[in-house]
């Protein structure tokens, strides 16, 4: 048995794409499933904070409740987005960013399916069609943040959400086959 004649060992950067920590306009993450539904949560936020203040009754205790459910999630997914776009979440690589996001999209589901039940309640009590689609995009919020809670909860169980990992490191052997001596041929 003989050594290797050759060994390589590569460094390869982290599977989100992200070969430095530093500061950047990361528009990628726009592209990917979390980004897209940030985005969806921030339009279905508006829309129903916009419409509970639309209604006859902005100021009554089930308005104000839906107002802080949607305007808490608006702020959140903003801030975190904007951590996202800027790769400041590669930077500050300390804080388990995937496991406080799966948590944030489970407290939230659970919010907005209370949102929209408190929402189609007092629509029903005749507070105006501005609850009725309060109610329709609570819940529509509510199938948003679960389905991202759910892309979330798979990357963890997958161990994708560990706050610190390693880059991946790959070793590759090569052997070269011994050669045989030089020995002179003769000619004929």
């Amino acid at each position: 048995m003989s050594f290797p004649t050759s060994h390589t060992t590569t460094t390869s950067p982290p599977q989100d794409g992200v070969s430095e920590k530093k500061i950047f306009i990361n528009t990628a993450h726009l592209k990917i499933y979390e980004g897209k539904l940030k985005i969806a949560h921030l339009i279905v936020a508006v829309i129903v904070f916009i419409s509970v203040m639309a209604s006859d009754y902005p100021r009554s205790s089930p308005a104000n409740w839906i107002s802080f459910v949607s305007m808490a999630a608006f702020w959140t997914s903003a801030v975190l987005l904007f951590l996202h776009c800027i790769n400041a979440v590669v930077l500050l690589s300390v804080v388990p960013w995937g496991l406080l996001e799966l948590g944030y999209t489970c407290i939230w589901t659970f919010f907005w399916f209370v949102s929209g039940c408190v929402a189609a309640d007092y629509a029903s009590q005749g507070a105006g069609d501005a609850f009725a689609v309060a109610a329709f995009f609570s819940f529509v919020g509510m199938i948003i943040f679960g389905f991202n809670a759910f892309i979330y909860y798979k990357k963890w169980r997958e161990g994708a959400l560990s706050a610190n990992q390693p880059p991946r490191t790959t070793t590759t052997t090569t052997t070269t086959p011994p050669q045989p001596p030089n020995v002179d041929v003769p000619k004929y």
